[in-house]
């Protein structure tokens, strides 16, 4: 649907949850979705749904991100909680696999679903939160333009202790007036 150099993104559809599935029990990357409460099949399922019926009222759009060389399953992003009114957006993104973390893959999935929230949709303000210890993260948002705007103290519960969320946010350059 929208492709890059690394990856390309397509809807997210039910072909891609035994990928989903497979993956989300991991504590090292449930670290940085905000804990390592485990996931049954069926809460993905459930979750899977819900971002389906989202999609059809157009609250959301959300992705799977395959590797343009091989259509290997990355992860999943999405823009979500769109307020059509104001023209907002909240950005998440996974990569799945700890092992495709570091190659790019994310960076370039956020810079192809920015393109389509601006070019698209016709947003004009993004936002996301980003954990304080997630550095690679933020450097990779801070690259792609997008400033910090707050932080949102002890928002989280991870590995016993409470976690900032670091609150970042990237305006479409001709809105901004």
């Amino acid at each position: 649907m929208f492709e890059g150099n690394l990856v390309q993104l397509v809807v997210l559809e039910e072909k891609h949850l035994d990928h989903i599935v497979e993956n989300w029990n991991n504590p090292e990357m449930r670290r940085f979705l905000g804990g390592v409460i485990p996931h049954s099949r069926q809460s993905e399922v459930d979750w899977l749904q819900s971002v389906q019926d989202d999609m059809k009222r157009q609250k959301m759009f959300a992705f799977a991100i395959e590797s343009l060389s091989n259509d290997a399953f990355l992860g999943t992003l999405a823009v979500h909680d769109i307020d059509w009114i104001a023209r907002n957006g909240r950005l998440g993104i996974v990569i799945h696999k700890p092992e495709n973390w570091g190659k790019g893959y994310g960076t370039e999935a956020m810079e192809l679903l920015i393109d389509f929230c601006w070019k698209h949709i016709n947003l004009r303000r993004l936002e996301l939160g980003v954990h304080s210890f997630n550095k690679r993260a933020k450097k990779v948002y801070l690259k792609l333009g997008f400033v910090e705007y707050g932080t949102a103290h002890q928002q989280f519960y991870i590995d016993g202790e409470y976690v900032d969320s670091v609150m970042m946010e990237i305006f479409r350059l001709d809105t901004q007036d």
